[in-house]
């Protein structure tokens, strides 16, 4: 039986690899790249209609990852992109994918939920060494093929129940696109092993989890080498000042170290603003990158100082006191520490990067309002339960009720939410502003 399964799963790897290779063959061949980007499309219609029905893979195990390569890849079509990058970004998923996949299933000994699934750093360092490969056939043996290898490898360590066929196609033909359009200095380098000491020592002290780690050094490493490797220091900052106010409470799960889900949840936003930047060349995205960061950093010492003091503390919607610490939940200690951070923050920016005083007003302004904001969605939508009489966001204890809230809606999740929602009206608030002056 174990042997049945083994040679079921190398079947479909190799189904995976000859399928993905040979769309990049016919990638790098065609003519009429609208056309393919439909034709892409239409098959990934079609194979999700066949996984939903589970015909093609009849088992327990249903996955619409066989649906997504095609839609990457007519996504990909349709964008503005090369199709060097595109062929690149296919040869990436059809070949470091199944063997970092079969290696790390068969021969890794120790592994780990980097998110929801269980991966194995041996199956990283796999496909990392298979895409520097594949990438010094793209770039020749240059040192930027370390920088363009990474970013894919991390992200399959993300991945859910082949999301990966969509995630890695969209990712390194973007990354590629900007490792080939910005030639890496030195100074990135020497910037790039700080961040490596930072994150080990930050480690070592457990200030974050193995998931976190690795989460952390995918952004840090699209921040260093995407544009100027000094906006690291933003992040770091954030970063620093946010580990540091989460040891005032080392009863919480926080003090445990944060893993990747906080990590997105708190900078996922943040890159995307840059990268957007890197493709555009539109200087609002910069702003952008900051008011995100603005946004989590306010939210976060808002949260921690206003924990620390254990004032008197109100829900932001009824003004009905509720338990400190209990998302929707504002208190005067809090609200200032947001608001000071928001200011704080906006004003080093300001010298640092010699911004305009109106982007330094933006980024105040909207750390201020995440702030509000997140407390809002977190009074109205934000998960609870209640355990013994008490309302909590503890959802582990089986003994808890349900109380209110969506299902889904996390803390991490009204955080993410929170970030885009202002950090994308931002943009477009700006954007208008700097139009019509």
């Amino acid at each position: 039986m174990q042997k049945a399964m083994i040679s079921t799963e190398g079947g479909r790897k190799l189904l995976h690899f000859m399928a993905v290779i040979t769309c990049g063959w016919v990638v790098f061949y065609t003519s009429e790249r609208e056309l393919l980007a439909i034709i892409f499309l239409i098959c990934s219609f079609v194979l999700f209609f066949i996984a939903h029905k589970n015909w093609l893979l009849p088992n327990e195990r249903r996955s619409y990852g066989i649906a997504l390569f095609p839609l990457a890849f007519g996504l990909l079509l349709l964008t503005p992109v090369s199709i060097t990058a595109v062929v690149f970004a296919i040869w990436v998923l059809g070949i470091c994918d199944p063997l970092a996949g079969y290696v790390g299933q068969h021969y890794a000994d120790k592994k780990y939920i980097f998110l929801y699934e269980e991966k194995s750093w041996l199956g990283f360092f796999v496909f990392y060494i298979a895409a520097m490969t594949i990438s010094c056939f793209f770039l020749g043996w240059t040192a930027a093929v370390l920088v363009l290898a990474l970013v894919p490898a991390l992200s399959e360590l993300f991945s859910y129940k082949g999301s990966d066929n969509l995630s890695i196609p969209l990712i390194a033909s973007a990354w590629y696109t900007v490792v080939i359009e910005n030639p890496i200095f030195p100074f990135q380098w020497l910037i790039f092993l700080v961040v490596l000491a930072v994150l080990g020592i930050t480690y070592r002290k457990k200030w974050l989890t193995d998931s976190g780690t690795a989460a952390a050094l995918l952004l840090g490493t699209v921040i260093v080498f995407s544009s100027d490797p000094l906006l690291i220091v933003s992040i770091g900052i954030f970063f620093v000042a946010g580990s540091l106010t989460s040891r005032l409470h080392p009863d919480l799960k926080d003090a445990g170290g944060r893993d990747a889900i906080q990590v997105f949840s708190n900078g996922l936003v943040a890159v995307l603003c840059l990268l957007a930047y890197m493709l555009t060349k539109n200087s609002i995205y910069i702003c952008a990158y900051f008011m995100s960061i603005c946004i989590s950093f306010a939210d976060t010492m808002s949260s921690d100082i206003g924990l620390y003091f254990r004032q008197k503390t109100y829900d932001i919607l009824t003004f009905q006191p509720i338990a400190a610490g209990l998302s929707g939940g504002i208190s005067v200690a809090g609200t200032l520490a947001g608001v000071v951070t928001s200011v704080l923050f906006s004003g080093m920016m300001f010298f640092i990067f010699d911004l305009e005083i109106k982007d330094a007003c933006f980024i105040a302004l909207a750390g201020t309002l995440g702030m509000i904001l997140d407390s809002i969605i977190g009074s109205k939508w934000q998960l609870k339960h209640i355990h013994k009489g008490i309302v909590t966001e503890d959802t582990g204890n089986t003994l808890t009720q349900y109380y209110k809230g969506v299902p889904w809606m996390s803390n991490n999740m009204v955080n993410m939410l929170t970030n885009m929602i202002v950090t994308g009206t931002s943009v477009v608030i700006l954007g208008l502003y700097t139009a019509s002056h």
